[in-house]
C-alpha cells in the first residue's frame, strides 16, 4: 500500500514592505494540501494600523477602502497558528514571510520549503524566477490578477506540487549528493531533500540506483570513473547533438524576418536599400579577398540583419563552388546574444536563404561542465561549510548535470553568488600540466573524454566539424591565445556587438586580488579546524602523502592530527604563516588608502576626518574610491609597509605552491596510482588536478602583485578599490564558518581588493584578430563619431589608411524628436538638480507616466527618486528606481506589465529592455554620459591623448549616447522623444560632434517649460517636422 504524501501549507502575505521589523501584514492566505489534494483554506484581510504604500497599492491592487474593518493581526494570529500546525510552509520566498510570522511569535519552527529556491535548481536556465514566470515555464496557467495573496498561494502550490514530481523522477544517487550537502541548516531545501530522500528509501528500498557503495567503489576501480556519469543525459544518446546545434531548428525571429523584408527591397521603394546594397558588396568583397572591414549599423535593437545575411549569402554561394567549402566565425559580446544568434536569428536567416550550414557554440575557457572534477573533489568538503548559495549552486549543477548535452555554461542562470559553486566544477584546468612528467596533463588520460562522456572534448568535435562557430568575445580570446586554438584556421570572422569589443577585451585581460578569494585557496588546499582536526585537499589525499599510509582517499571530511606525518605538519604550519602574512599585506593595502585619504583631505596624517571616520570602520565616503598605485603614491610612508610586508608575503605563497607542487607528485608516485596511470583516473587523479589548479592559481595571484608593486609594467594600470559593503540581509545568512574565518582579521567588505587591466589593448587585439590571410568583419552600433571612424580604428588597432569603413543608418526624423532646451543650468551648476526634478514630474504628469529617466550615476538617481517619488504617487504615478526597487529587468518587467510608470536607470539600463514590446514615450537623458576620469582604467586611457576632452571624453559620450538610443529609442517604430537635459549639448562647441554623431532625428531646442505640450504634440502627430 503506497504511503500517502506529506501534508504541507501553501502561504503568502501581503505586506506594507519589506521589512519585517517595520513594516505590517495586509493579507494572509494560506492553503493546506496533500499531494495535489486541497485539505483546507485560510484566507484574511489585515488592519496594517497605517497608511498603505502607493507602490504597495500598484502591485496588490489593495485599496485602503478594502481594509476598512480588517481585524487586526493579533486578533486572528492563534487561529492562524491552529491552522499552520508544525507543517512545513510552501511559499515564493517562503522565508520573508516566515520572517512576517515569526515576529508575532507564529511558525517558529516549521520547516520551509521556499518555490524560489527549488525552481532555481530544478529549472536552472530561466531568466527570471518569478513566480509568475516559472508557473509559464511549467505550464500552469497564470491568473491575471496576480499578487493577491490568494492568488499567489494557490500559484506557489501548484508549482511546488510539478517542481515535487520532477524531483521524485530523480536518479536515487543524486538525491543522495542532494541531501548529503555540507550546507548550514538555514538553507531552506537541506530538510526538504533528506525528508525526500527518507520517504524515496522507504519505498524504492536503499538500493534504487547505483551509487558509491562497496559495488559502486568496486565498478569505479574497473571502469576508472564514477558509476553515477551513467546516469548522465551524454552517456546515455551516443554522439547527441545538441537540438539547437541543427541547421534545421523551426525558431523564427520576427525582428529578423521584419529586417530581411526591409532590405530585400529595391532602392525605389526603400530609400537605404542603397546604402544596403554597398554594404553588402563590400561584406562579400571583405570575406573573398580576407581583408578588415567596418561595418557601423545602426538600425534600431541590436540587429545585424544587414551584416549576417550577405555573409551568409556569401558563405552559400562560395560553399557550392569550392572542394573545401570556406567555414566562419561569428563572435559576439555575451553569451546570451550568442544563444539568441544560435536559437532565433541564424535559424530564421537560413530559413529565408534555403542554407543548411551547421552551426556550434564554443563557450570561453572556464566554460563547460568538467565531470573529472565533478565526480572528483567538487561534492568533497575542502574548505569549510557550503554557504547556502553554494548549496544552492552545486543542487542546481547536479539536476542540470544528469540533463544537459553540451554541459555549457550558457546554459545556465547562475546568480552572482552561486558562482563559487560553479568554479568547483568548470573546465579550464583539464590543461594545467602536472609535476610527475610522466603524466602530462589530465585532458590527455582522463578516461571520462576516451569514454565520450567529457563536453570539452564533444564541444571540440562540434567545432571542428561545424560550417559556422559562434562564440562570445573572450570566447574567441581565449582560442585565440590559446596553443591548442581551434578557431586559428577559419579564415573568416564577423565580430558583431564590435562597439563593445574594447571593454571586452580590457575585462578579459585584466585580472584583481582579494583577500577572501585569497584565503579560500589557501583553505581549500588546507587549514587547522579550532577543534585541533584538519581539512582541505591535503587531509582529503593525506592517506596518499603521508610516509607508509594505505593509499586512497580520506573517508572523513575531517581528519586527526595523528593521521598527518611530520612533513604534513610543517606544510599545515607553512599555510599557517602564509595567512598570517597574506592578512597583514590586505591591512597594508587599506592602510595606504586611509593615508592617501587623509593627505589628499589636507589632515594630519593618523587623524581622522571631519566626520570621525576610519579605515576600519568605512566610514569615510572617500575610502570607497579607488586609489590608482603610481609613482606619486610610492612616496606614502603606507608604501614601504606594503613593500616590506609583501616581501615575506611572497616568500611564503611560494612555499605553499611549492608543497602543493610536492605533494601532487607525491599522490601520483604512489604503486597504485603509477599502475593507473593509463587510465588518468582512480580516486586520488582528480584531487592532485585540484591541487595542481590551486598551484596555478596562486602562482597567478603572486605574479600579479609582484608587478603592481614593481610598477613597471607600462602597459597595464593598477588599483586598489575597497568592494562594495555588504547588506546587513548579507552578513545575517554568513555561515558559521564564515564567521569563524573572518574572525582572525577585518571582515571581507573592509579590505580591499587589487585590480589590473591593460591601458590600451589595440596591440592585443591586432595581434589576435587581424593576422595574415584572416578576413575579420567589425560590426557594431556605434563605432563613427562625426561620420568619422578614427577614434573606433585607432582604439581596435586598425590602419586607418588600410581599412574600409561604412555606415548602414536608418533615419528616424519621422520617429524620434530630439529635444534640446536650451534655458536649463549645466550638470554642476546650481539649481541644476531642482530644474531636473521639476521636468521629469512636469512630463511624466503630462504623458501620464510612459518616461524612463537615465542617469549617469547612482546617487543622482537617487536623489531625483527621493524627490519626484512622493508627489507622482500622490497623481496617480508609480515611480520605480533600479537598485532601490529592483534590477533593471525587473523594473523592465514591471514597465510591461503597469500603467502609468517612470522608470529611473543607469548605466547599461537598456540592456533589460531587450525582451520588451512596449518602449516608453519619452527618454530623458539626464547628464551626457562622460567618461568618469577617476575611475583607473579610463584616467590611464585618457592620458594616451594630449586633448583629453575632444580625443577621448567626447567620443566615448557620443558612442554611448548612439549605443544607448539605438537599443532602447530605436528598438521599434513608436514615435518617441528623447530629452537631452544636459545644456552642454548646445552651449559647448564639442555638443555639435555629439549630436553629429546621431542618426537624423527631428530637432527642436525651447524653453523647458514648453517642452512638455511641445513632446505631447509630437507624439500625437504624424511626419517628420524637420
Amino acid at each position: 500500500m503506497a504511503k500517502k504524501s506529506s501534508i504541507r501549507v501553501a502561504l503568502d502575505l501581503e505586506t506594507t514592505g519589506l521589512h519585517a521589523e517595520q513594516d505590517a501584514i495586509l493579507e494572509v492566505a494560506a492553503v493546506k494540501f496533500q499531494g495535489s489534494t486541497v485539505i483546507d483554506t485560510f484566507e484574511t484581510f489585515v488592519s496594517p494600523g497605517r497608511a498603505i504604500p502607493y507602490r504597495v497599492q500598484r502591485l496588490t491592487g489593495i485599496k485602503p477602502e478594502q481594509l476598512a474593518g480588517a481585524p487586526l493581526f493579533e486578533t486572528i494570529a492563534k487561529k492562524l497558528q491552529n491552522f499552520l500546525g508544525d507543517f512545513p510552509l510552501v511559499g515564493h520566498s517562503i522565508p520573508f514571510d516566515a520572517g512576517f510570522l515569526r515576529r508575532w511569535g507564529l511558525a517558529r519552527t516549521n520547516p520551509l520549503i521556499d518555490t524560489f529556491e527549488l525552481a532555481t535548481v530544478m529549472l536552472p536556465s530561466l531568466t527570471s524566477y518569478n513566480l509568475g514566470q516559472v508557473a509559464e515555464t511549467l505550464g500552469i496557467r497564470v491568473p491575471e490578477d496576480r499578487h493577491r495573496a490568494m492568488v499567489d498561494t494557490v500559484l506557489a502550490m501548484e508549482v511546488f506540487i510539478s517542481l515535487h514530481q520532477r524531483l521524485q523522477a530523480v536518479d536515487l544517487a543524486l538525491l543522495k549528493d542532494l541531501a548529503n550537502l555540507d550546507a548550514p541548516r538555514s538553507w531552506p531545501l537541506l530538510h526538504f531533500f533528506r525528508q525526500e530522500l527518507r520517504e524515496r528509501q522507504e519505498r524504492d528500498g536503499l538500493y534504487g540506483s547505483l551509487g558509491r557503495g562497496s559495488f559502486g567503489d568496486s565498478l569505479a576501480a574497473q571502469l576508472g570513473m564514477d558509476p553515477r556519469v551513467l546516469s548522465f543525459a551524454i552517456a546515455q544518446q551516443d554522439e547527441a547533438a545538441p537540438p539547437r546545434l541543427s541547421a534545421s531548428a523551426t525558431a523564427t525571429d520576427p525582428e529578423t524576418l521584419k529586417a530581411i523584408r526591409t532590405f530585400s527591397k529595391e532602392p525605389a521603394e526603400q530609400a537605404i536599400s542603397t546604402e544596403y546594397q554597398v554594404a553588402c558588396r563590400e561584406v562579400q568583397q571583405a570575406l573573398e579577398q580576407r581583408t578588415p572591414l567596418m561595418l557601423e549599423v545602426t538600425v534600431g535593437g541590436s540587429d545585424y540583419t544587414p551584416a549576417l545575411l550577405p555573409t551568409l549569402e556569401w558563405l552559400k554561394e562560395a560553399s557550392s563552388e569550392a572542394a573545401n567549402p570556406p567555414r566562419l566565425v561569428i563572435a559576439c559580446s555575451s553569451q546570451q546574444a550568442a544563444r539568441r544568434l544560435i536559437e532565433t536569428t541564424l535559424p530564421t536567416l537560413q530559413k529565408e536563404l534555403d542554407s543548411h550550414f551547421s552551426v556550434a557554440y564554443l563557450a570561453e575557457r572556464g566554460g563547460y561542465l568538467c565531470v573529472h572534477r565533478w565526480f572528483g573533489a567538487a561534492l568533497r568538503r575542502t574548505s569549510g561549510e557550503l554557504t547556502a548559495e553554494q548549496a544552492r549552486g552545486l543542487a542546481k549543477l547536479g539536476l542540470w548535470a544528469q540533463q544537459t548535452l553540451t554541459g555549457e555554461r550558457s546554459e545556465l542562470t547562475l546568480l552572482p553568488q552561486e558562482m563559487a559553486a560553479w568554479e568547483r566544477i568548470s573546465s579550464g584546468t583539464e590543461r594545467v600540466a602536472s609535476m610527475n612528467t610522466r603524466s602530462g596533463t589530465a585532458y590527455e588520460h582522463c578516461t571520462y573524454r576516451r569514454k565520450g562522456y567529457c563536453f570539452v572534448s564533444r564541444a571540440e568535435e562540434r567545432v571542428n566539424a561545424a560550417s559556422i562557430v559562434v562564440t562570445t568575445h573572450a570566447g574567441l580570446f581565449d582560442d585565440l591565445s590559446h596553443s591548442h586554438s581551434l578557431l586559428t584556421g577559419i579564415g573568416r570572422r564577423l565580430i558583431l556587438d564590435a562597439d563593445l569589443l574594447e571593454d571586452e577585451s580590457a575585462r578579459w585581460s585584466g585580472s584583481e586580488l582579494d583577500r577572501t578569494r585569497l584565503f579560500n585557496l589557501l583553505n581549500t588546499i588546507g587549514t587547522e579546524l579550532p577543534d585541533g582536526r584538519y581539512q582541505g585537499l591535503l587531509a582529503l589525499a593525506a592517506p596518499s602523502i603521508r610516509e607508509n599510509g594505505p593509499g586512497g582517499l580520506s573517508t572523513t571530511p575531517t581528519i586527526a592530527k595523528s593521521e598527518l606525518d611530520a612533513r604534513m605538519l610543517a606544510w599545515f604550519q607553512t599555510l599557517r604563516q602564509a595567512r598570517t602574512s597574506v592578512e597583514k599585506l590586505f591591512g597594508s593595502f587599506g592602510h595606504l588608502i586611509a593615508e592617501h585619504v587623509h593627505q589628499s583631505s589636507g589632515k594630519e596624517k593618523g587623524k581622522g576626518s571631519s566626520t570621525g571616520r576610519s579605515y576600519g570602520g568605512r566610514n569615510n565616503e572617500r575610502l570607497d574610491q579607488p586609489l590608482r598605485l603610481t609613482a606619486h603614491i610610492r612616496n606614502l610612508s603606507a608604501w614601504g609597509e606594503i613593500e616590506q610586508t609583501w616581501q615575506k608575503t611572497s616568500q611564503r605563497l611560494q612555499s605553499v605552491i611549492d608543497l602543493v607542487q610536492q605533494a601532487e607528485k607525491t599522490i601520483l608516485d604512489t604503486p597504485r596510482n603509477r599502475r593507473r596511470s593509463e587510465l588518468g583516473s582512480g580516486e586520488t587523479g582528480p584531487v592532485a588536478l585540484e591541487l595542481m589548479t590551486v598551484a596555478q592559481r596562486l602562482h597567478e595571484q603572486k605574479q600579479l602583485v609582484q608587478q603592481a608593486l614593481s610598477l613597471e609594467n607600462n602597459d597595464a594600470v593598477y588599483w586598489l578599490r575597497m568592494p562594495p559593503m555588504q547588506s546587513s540581509f548579507n552578513n545575517h545568512h554568513q555561515s558559521s564558518h564564515q564567521r569563524h574565518t573572518e574572525a582572525a582579521g577585518p571582515r571581507a567588505e573592509d579590505t580591499p581588493i587589487l585590480y589590473t587591466q591593460l591601458v590600451q589593448t589595440s596591440a592585443l587585439l591586432k595581434r589576435l584578430l587581424l593576422t595574415e590571410n584572416t578576413g575579420t568583419i567589425f560590426v557594431g552600433n556605434a563605432l563613427s563619431v562625426d561620420s568619422s571612424f578614427a577614434f573606433t580604428q585607432g582604439r581596435l588597432g586598425l590602419e586607418q589608411d588600410n581599412q574600409t569603413a561604412l555606415s548602414l543608418v536608418t533615419a528616424h526624423n519621422e520617429q524620434t524628436l530630439l529635444c534640446l532646451p536650451n534655458d536649463v543650468p549645466e550638470p554642476n551648476a546650481p539649481h541644476y538638480q531642482r530644474h531636473l526634478d521639476e521636468t521629469l514630474i512636469q512630463m511624466a504628469t503630462m504623458l501620464e507616466g510612459q518616461l524612463v529617466a537615465l542617469f549617469t550615476s547612482h546617487a543622482a538617481l537617487r536623489s531625483s527618486y527621493a524627490t519626484i517619488k512622493p508627489l507622482l504617487e500622490t497623481r496617480g504615478i508609480l515611480v520605480l528606481g533600479q537598485g532601490i526597487d529592483g534590477s533593471p529587468r525587473q523594473l523592465w518587467q514591471a514597465f510591461q506589465r503597469q500603467e502609468r510608470v517612470v522608470l529611473l536607470g543607469t548605466g547599461s539600463f537598456w540592456e533589460g529592455a531587450e525582451d520588451i514590446n512596449r518602449t516608453p514615450a519619452c527618454i530623458v537623458v539626464t547628464r551626457l554620459p562622460m567618461p568618469v576620469l577617476n575611475d583607473p582604467p579610463i584616467a590611464a586611457r585618457a592620458e594616451q591623448y594630449s586633448d583629453q576632452l575632444h580625443n577621448f571624453t567626447v567620443p566615448v559620450a557620443s558612442l554611448r549616447l548612439r549605443r544607448g538610443l539605438n537599443r532602447l529609442a530605436w528598438k521599434d517604430a513608436r514615435r518617441k522623444a528623447v530629452v537631452l537635459f544636459d545644456r552642454r549639448i548646445t552651449s559647448k562647441e564639442y555638443g555639435s560632434t555629439i549630436l553629429h554623431s546621431l542618426p537624423p532625428c527631428s530637432q527642436r531646442q525651447a524653453a523647458i517649460s514648453h517642452m512638455p505640450e511641445m513632446i505631447l504634440d509630437w507624439l500625437t502627430g504624424t511626419g517628420s517636422w524637420e
